[in-house]
């Protein structure tokens, strides 16, 4: 009994024993496991400094960037403000020099008008003379009573068309009136047709007499082409327009030409009025491609507006094309001499191009060489008959004296 009681002592205080140890042991392991949490936390902590760190320098070099895009934005903007004050200087200039170039321009199309009327009042003048023609309908009844008052009107009708563009249109002026050109006695008809100057000239070749002298309408039309061809090429100078074709004033002197040179010089004409025409805004509807000396009179006439004008300008197709139709007859025939075999590529300027006007440093004065040239050769060159020699070294002396006054002036 007495062991027994002590056993059960024994296991009793083994068991406190080990009751105190377990609550120890819990202990320890509290603490242990506090001490690995506080370890994690220690851990944590210094990986959320050095992140929080990382982000403060990266917060700092945004802030840096920031105030360095902040202050080139200002630079930025000063700049901006600078380039607006200068663009609006220049738009205030722009505007100012448009203006004086609109001014002068306006002073230079006046200058150009006021000696273009006053070279075609005082050198070159021009005016509308009436032909006692009859009409051909009239003529065709008397000879024959029995035509019809219908064919009397078509034969006249027919008489007062001109194929146009393509089509035949109504021309009022067609054979009933002609143009002169520096007197009354120089005269060209004003429906184009020239056919009476390569007529006579092959009437001459069969026919030699005096009367042939006297009675020449040859001498009249090479002598109103001449002043014709004279008055475009000063007018192109004067209007700063550079011509399609080149024509020298001389073409239309010296010896007869013959049907299809003559043509061809007429139609170059035509053209080169006809692009002057276009330069100056001249109204369309009362162009015509044949008619040459009406054509310049539209052109220099104190009713047109834009007369003098500067700058582009379009060029009507229909009647460039209808300049096609002239001598359709001639343009195949071929020219027995050689001297004649004279293609476009050599006497035309060309209009592929467009024309622009040259600035003032590289201006060539081709075309007043030329036409000194041309004036120098009309007075060399002999003449065949004297009284269009007479009248073309005139006009020559006249032409020239005018420059030299226009130049004097200047």
């Amino acid at each position: 009994m007495h062991l027994k009681t002590k056993q059960r002592e024994f296991q009793k205080h083994v068991l406190k024993a080990m009751e105190g140890k377990e609550i120890t042991d819990q202990l320890r392991w509290k603490i242990m496991s506090c001490k690995m949490r506080i370890e994690q936390l220690k851990q944590t902590i210094c990986k959320e400094n050095d992140e929080m760190t990382r982000h403060t320098e990266g917060l700092l070099r945004i802030k840096e960037e920031n105030q360095k895009h902040y202050r080139r934005a200002q630079r930025h903007q000063e700049k901006k403000e600078k380039i607006q004050k200068h663009n609006r200087k220049l738009g205030d200039l722009v505007e100012k020099k448009t203006y004086d170039l609109k001014t002068q321009y306006e002073h230079l199309a006046n200058l150009r008008r006021a000696h273009i009327l006053e070279l075609t009042s005082v050198i070159f003048p021009m005016e509308e003379v009436k032909t006692s023609m009859r009409d051909p309908a009239d003529v065709s009844s008397e000879s024959d009573n029995a035509m019809t008052s219908s064919t009397v009107s078509k034969l006249a009708e027919a008489r007062r068309t001109t194929y146009l563009s393509g089509r035949w249109v109504c021309d009022d002026h067609n054979g009933d009136t002609s143009i002169s050109i520096t007197g009354p006695w120089i005269i060209l008809p004003n429906n184009g047709d020239y056919s009476a100057y390569y007529n006579w000239v092959e009437e001459k070749k069969t026919t030699q007499g005096p009367d042939m002298e006297h009675n020449n309408p040859a001498h009249t039309i090479s002598a109103a082409l001449c002043y014709a061809t004279q008055l475009v090429n000063t007018l192109s100078l004067i209007l700063d327009v550079n011509l399609p074709k080149k024509l020298c004033n001389s073409e239309f002197c010296g010896e007869n030409l013959s049907r299809h040179r003559f043509t061809r010089a007429v139609k170059k004409l035509n053209a080169n009025i006809l692009h002057l025409c276009f330069s100056q805004h001249v109204n369309l509807d009362l162009l015509h491609p044949l008619h040459t000396l009406r054509n310049l009179m539209y052109l220099v006439s104190p009713d047109t507006e834009n007369l003098g004008r500067s700058g582009p300008f379009e060029i009507s197709a229909d009647l460039e094309d209808s300049m096609e139709f002239v001598e359709p007859s001639a343009a195949g025939e071929t020219d027995e001499s050689g001297d004649e075999h004279v293609s476009d590529e050599e006497t035309d300027l060309g209009t592929d191009w467009e024309n622009l006007p040259s600035p003032r440093f590289c201006d060539i004065p081709s075309q007043q060489v030329e036409m000194l040239q041309s004036q120098s050769t009309q007075a060399s060159q002999p003449i065949a008959s004297s009284s269009a020699g007479g009248m073309i070294s005139s006009a020559a002396a006249s032409v020239t004296s005018w420059l030299k006054a226009y130049t004097g002036h200047r």
